[in-house]
C-alpha cells in the first residue's frame, strides 16, 4: 500500500514537474529573445554611432576641400581628385559601418522578377545590401547590387539584364543618346534602364533601375515601392 502510493506521489511529484517547466519555457524563451534583441540594439547604436562620426569627419574634409578652391589654393582637379580620395576611404567606410545586411546576389524575390547578375564583373560586397519583408524592423523588399569592371563590359551587361528582366531604357537615357546621334555628338558616358517615373502615381510595385557610371560601375537596385510607403505610413 505503502508502495502504491509512494509511486503515485512521485508520478504526480514529475507530471507537476513536467507542467511547471512547460509553463516556464515561454517565459526563457521570451528572455532569450529580449536579449537577442537587446544584443542586436546594442550593435545597431554602436554601428550608427561610428557611421555618424565617420560622416562628419568626411563632410568637415569635404568642407575644408571646398574652402581651398574657392579660395584658389587648390585647381579644380585638384579638388576633384582629393574628394575621389575621401569617397574611395571614409566612405568606404562609411558604407561597412551602415552595411547591415551585405548580400552576395540576388535574392529569390528579385530573380522571380526576372533580374539577372552581370558576368565579368566583380560585386563590391560593401556597398552592396538588402532588406527583407520578413525582417520585422524592415517589412519590405529591397536589393542593391553594385559591381565593378571594364565600362565596355558594364555597358553591355546592363544592356542584357535590362532587356532580360524587361526593363526600358529612362527617358533622360534615351533623350541624350537621341540628341548625340541627330548631332554627332561624341557617345556619352554610363547608361540607365529604369521602369517607373520618379513622381508618377502609375509605377509598378517593384521599382528597378539598372545604371552604369563612367568608371565602369553597373548597379541593380530594386524596392518593393509600395511595402516601403507602408512601412514609412505606419511610422
Amino acid at each position: 500500500m505503502r508502495t502504491h502510493l509512494l509511486t503515485t506521489s512521485v508520478f504526480c511529484l514529475i507530471v507537476f514537474s513536467l507542467l511547471l517547466q512547460s509553463c516556464n519555457e515561454p517565459v526563457k524563451n521570451e528572455e532569450k529573445v529580449f536579449q537577442q534583441n537587446l544584443s542586436s540594439f546594442n550593435t545597431t547604436i554602436n554601428k550608427l554611432d561610428s557611421t555618424l562620426d565617420l560622416i562628419d569627419s568626411m563632410q568637415l574634409k569635404v568642407e575644408d576641400i571646398e574652402e581651398q578652391r574657392v579660395l584658389g589654393k587648390i585647381s579644380d582637379e585638384e579638388a576633384i581628385n582629393r574628394l575621389n580620395q575621401i569617397n574611395n576611404t571614409l566612405g568606404r567606410q562609411i558604407a561597412k559601418t551602415s552595411n547591415f545586411h551585405p548580400v552576395r546576389g540576388l535574392p529569390v524575390w528579385a530573380l522571380q522578377l526576372g533580374l539577372t547578375e552581370p558576368t565579368g564583373m566583380v560585386l563590391d560586397k560593401d556597398y552592396s545590401q538588402s532588406t527583407s519583408e520578413d525582417n520585422d524592423n524592415e517589412g519590405f523588399n529591397s536589393i542593391i547590387l553594385v559591381y565593378h569592371g571594364n565600362y565596355d563590359v558594364a555597358i553591355k551587361q546592363a544592356g542584357i539584364i535590362a532587356s532580360k528582366a524587361n526593363i526600358p531604357m529612362s527617358q533622360d537615357y534615351k533623350d541624350a543618346l537621341n540628341l548625340s546621334k541627330k548631332y554627332n555628338i561624341e557617345t556619352i558616358k554610363g547608361a540607365s534602364y529604369m521602369n517607373f517615373e520618379l513622381g508618377s502615381d502609375d509605377n509598378p510595385r517593384y521599382n528597378i533601375s539598372i545604371t552604369v557610371t563612367d568608371d565602369g560601375t553597373l548597379t541593380i537596385n530594386a524596392t518593393d515601392n509600395f511595402a516601403l510607403m507602408q512601412q514609412l505610413d505606419e511610422r
